[in-house]
């Protein structure tokens, strides 16, 4: 299994390794037609756990923080729709977004107000409060997304999690009384933390079904530069334990009760309409991230935002598009691979619907791609529908593992030109954003 991990890692970070970066360009008026999705990075948090990876800043109520933020966010949605931007779904992700509820409720009203978005998703951690949850129902949240990551006492003692959001039984006791107050709720598992007992892991998943989740989500355990001395305290991470893992645990805990809707997403099977999913990007061809070290994928180009609170207010209140990193747009055949790789990672490929957006059959533009995919076992079906299988389930899997964790690095290089350009730039000018949004 190490040589699919490696020949997973080398295939990633060649293609992703080839992408060149560019002056960050001006928002041009967006000429390709349909919606696109919206990500809405809220990265407050009241501590930042140890194995994450992603953009988080420690909460200051004491200071304008957090209304300077939602501001600014404002702003550059609007700059968005002048644009001729549609966005028909969004997603709200940390940090820990239900921390700011009243904030967040408020500017998703003012983002429903310009948008007919069908559904919204919204993390939180186990300690959602009430209020937090009735502010969501309010604004019209489908899909309730909580970091359980366990419900053992000693894998949440390992993950710096017992004190902050108390022990297992309570977290499962607070999970239970969210079902139903949404159209789904989705509770988060890692796993592959380094001597992972696979006992705790079926037992986390056999609660879950127990409790009858909507929908559970097991992310395996990925290594970036935010998170790497945490990882490397743990241990070497093994591949070999996450495919034993995945293969003898996983699956076999959930197949009775749910389907799998991505390789590492698994909805109740008497369910239908949990339909909704983390990646969004398994859905959506075209994404726009907004907030601070939020990334996009638009007009064919790769784009992060500033990754600094400071920065990224800055450049909003300059009336600039809040970019330090940008790509040159890929190349068509990549752009191909990119959809490919997303849509199988989703269990699915729809052959004509990928006709209708590069206009050629898949089979034709991607023939070595589809023959290797088959030669090899990781799919089935004919006609307009491709699947995975469960062996090509997991394969997808360390792909998209790979993948995320190849584009950690880009935040990595947009943290550094974030810094660069705060060294280069005066003191930012007092925030005045609110008559500008009228």
């Amino acid at each position: 299994m190490n040589l699919l991990h490696h020949v997973a890692r080398t295939a990633v970070n060649q293609k992703l390794g080839g992408l060149r970066w560019q002056e960050p360009r001006d928002l041009e008026q967006r000429i390709r037609p349909g919606r696109s999705f919206l990500y809405i990075h809220v990265p407050f948090c009241e501590s930042i756990c140890p194995f994450c990876m992603f953009n988080a800043h420690k909460l200051d109520r004491r200071s304008s923080q957090v209304q300077d933020y939602f501001a600014a966010l404002k702003r550059e949605l609007l700059m968005y729709e002048a644009a001729g931007f549609e966005f028909g779904a969004a997603y709200v992700g940390g940090g820990t977004p239900a921390l700011v509820h009243e904030e967040l409720a408020e500017f998703l009203e003012f983002v429903r107000n310009r948008f007919d978005l069908a559904e919204v998703s919204v993390e939180a951690n186990p300690r959602v409060s009430d209020a937090a949850v009735q502010s969501f129902q309010a604004v019209g949240v489908d899909r309730l997304s909580v970091g359980v990551q366990s419900f053992d006492d000693g894998m949440l003692a390992r993950l710096g999690r017992l004190e902050a959001y108390g022990s297992g039984a309570e977290i499962r006791e607070r999970v239970n009384r969210l079902l139903g107050r949404f159209r789904i709720v989705n509770v988060d598992f890692i796993f592959n933390l380094p001597g992972h007992d696979p006992e705790v892991l079926a037992r986390d998943l056999q609660i879950a079904v127990e409790d009858g989740i909507d929908q559970l989500t097991t992310y395996p355990l990925m290594e970036a530069q935010q998170n790497r001395g945490y990882v490397d305290r743990q241990g070497r991470i093994d591949y070999d334990l996450e495919a034993r893992l995945y293969k003898r645990v996983i699956l076999p805990a959930l197949r009775e009760r749910y389907t799998p809707v991505s390789s590492w997403c698994f909805s109740r099977k008497d369910k239908p309409e949990i339909d909704m999913l983390d990646e969004y990007v398994v859905d959506y061809f075209d994404y726009v991230g907004i907030g601070t070290g939020s990334m996009s994928l638009h007009g064919g180009r790769v784009s992060v935002n500033a990754y600094t609170l400071p920065l990224y207010q800055r450049l909003i209140a300059e009336g600039r598009r809040p970019v330090v990193l940008e790509s040159a747009p890929l190349a068509r055949r990549d752009y191909m691979l990119y959809y490919l790789m997303m849509a199988l990672f989703g269990r699915r490929v729809d052959c004509k619907r990928f006709e209708e957006i590069f206009g050629v059959p898949l089979r034709r533009a991607l023939w070595p791609e589809c023959a290797a995919l088959r030669a090899m076992g990781l799919v089935y079906g004919d006609g307009d529908q491709i699947y995975t299988n469960e062996r090509g389930m997991y394969v997808f899997l360390m792909i998209l593992r790979e993948f995320f964790t190849h584009v950690n690095r880009f935040r990595s290089l947009a943290r550094e030109a974030s810094h660069k350009l705060e060294r280069q730039q005066p003191p930012a000018p007092e925030f005045n954003l609110e008559p500008a949004l009228d």
